[in-house]
Formats: structure tokens, sequence, C-alpha cells
């Protein structure tokens, strides 16, 4: 699989998304090509990435949203157990 160049812009360029898209790009089309070289078809090796991408960003949002009700829980005043 090819290297993935690192980011070149900062967080809060607006045309990031589109770096890291391209930075992404040949290193996407290997895994694909890796799948069909080994019998998945193209449009099942896709599939198979857009659901675990999907299953990964599920998975980040349920960890934000967390984070955040441990951190207002940790904030909020304590009862006193009298």
């Amino acid at each position: 699989m090819r290297d993935i160049s690192r980011p070149f812009a900062t967080d809060d360029n607006l045309e990031r998304h589109v770096h890291c898209q391209e930075a992404l790009q040949f290193a996407f089309l290997d895994l694909i090509a890796a799948a069909v070289a080994v019998g998945w078809n193209e449009r099942e090796a896709i599939v198979a990435v857009l659901d675990l991408a999907d299953n990964h960003m599920l998975a980040l949002a349920a960890n934000e949203g967390m984070s955040a009700l441990l951190d207002a829980l940790n904030a909020a005043p304590r009862r006193s157990s009298h």
C-alpha cells in the first residue's frame, strides 16, 4: 500500500478535507485492488469500506457523546449523601 502524505493545511483550512481525500486516494485504490485480487468484486469491496467508515464514525460519535456526558456529570455539583 502506498504511503499517505501528512497534512499541510491547518485544521481551520476549508480545503483540508479535500487534501485528506487526495492523500488517501491511492491507498484506497490499492486497498480495493487488493480485495479484488483475492476474489471480491469491486462493488463489494467499496461497500465494505463504506460500511466500515460509517461504523467507525458512529463509534466516534458515541464516544464523543459519552465523553460529553461524563464531563457534565463530573462538573455537576455533588449531592450530600446525608
